[in-house]
């Protein structure tokens, strides 16, 4: 059975509509990537996933369960690595990370245990005792990632997870995040980097004005509208559906 399926969710805001009829299904061990330009809706279905905000029709389901029904198991499921990271500057990195585990209800014990395990696992061993402002933007981003997974979640969210960084710092994420794959651990990435989601996603959603474009492996959709190139493809979908707009205003 799928980790999280997504049915018919629609967002509103006021008059706006930012999410339309967005439908799909997510694995174990699946890495589903989606695309859009800014303003398209994918922050917007994140968060109703996540419960951040709320859910204007429509319905998710994680293990075949509603969220809205069963919030707190819902959220016990689920890493998030938001675009803002959210580290509290005047701790350091591991009493950021026992923080946020003490949320979970994880005693201090078994989360300062955890934390340091999880520091191991992104590469930050020996840096625990430092203060946030002393970290560098993809140290950051993988602090974010372990205090994500110190609820062992089953789905991890990741909303522009790398933007900013350099390479070589996105490589050491992307390569945690394979990790995480072939441990069974289903993902959810959002970026503008087309290398990063062609690399890590099984399947890729393309969003525009709220609306899943194309859905699809990559190669699958490369056949089905003759390109060759993810950012060829990106480009060809959404212009094409900007053009339906002006036409039809």
């Amino acid at each position: 059975m799928e980790k999280l399926r997504i049915v018919n969710l629609k967002k509103n805001y006021g008059n706006f509509e930012a999410v339309h009829d967005v439908s799909f299904e997510l694995h174990r061990g699946e890495c589903i990537g989606i695309l859009g330009i800014n303003g398209a809706g994918k922050s917007s279905i994140l968060k109703m996933i996540y419960s951040a905000t709320s859910i204007t029709s429509g319905a998710v389901f994680i293990d075949g369960k509603d969220i809205t029904e069963n919030r707190a198991e819902s959220k016990s499921k689920l890493g998030i690595v938001t675009q803002d990271d959210m580290l509290d500057s005047t701790l350091t990195v591991l009493e950021n990370l026992i923080a946020h585990g003490i949320c979970y209800d994880i005693s201090k014990q078994d989360v300062q245990k955890r934390a340091l395990e999880l520091l191991k696992f992104v590469n930050l061993e020996g840096h625990q005792n430092k203060k946030i402002g002393e970290l560098s933007g993809g140290m950051r981003r993988r602090v974010s990632l372990a205090r994500a997974l110190l609820n062992n979640p089953e789905i991890i969210i990741l909303d522009e997870p790398t933007v900013g960084l350099d390479i070589q710092s996105r490589n050491i994420i992307w390569d945690k995040l394979q990790e995480l794959k072939d441990r069974g651990i289903a993902i959810i990435i959002t970026s503008h980097y087309m290398n990063e989601i062609e690399k890590l996603s099984d399947r890729i959603l393309i969003i525009h004005s709220g609306i899943v474009s194309a859905e699809g492996t990559v190669s699958d959709l490369f056949v089905l509208h003759k390109q060759n190139n993810l950012e060829d493809l990106f480009l060809k979908l959404t212009k094409s559906n900007r053009e339906e707009e002006r036409y039809n205003e």
